[in-house]
């Protein structure tokens, strides 16, 4: 939120998920190509319907 104030640029959550109940963070520079999730039940259909289809859990990445 802070960078996109000081920027004046609407967040990822925003512009491409604002009714997902729970948080989205962008990981990357400038609306990079990855995002941090938070868990919700259905957020794999959520963001399956939105086209995105390549989902991994805290525990695939980090171990």
């Amino acid at each position: 939120m802070i960078i996109s104030n000081a920027l004046n640029i609407p967040t990822i959550q925003e512009i491409y998920f604002p009714d997902y109940l729970g948080i989205v963070k962008s990981l990357g520079a400038w609306g990079g190509d990855f995002v941090l999730i938070s868990y919700r039940k259905g957020m794999k259909n959520y963001f399956n319907n939105k086209g995105f289809y390549t989902i991994f859990s805290f525990n695939e990445i980090i171990f």
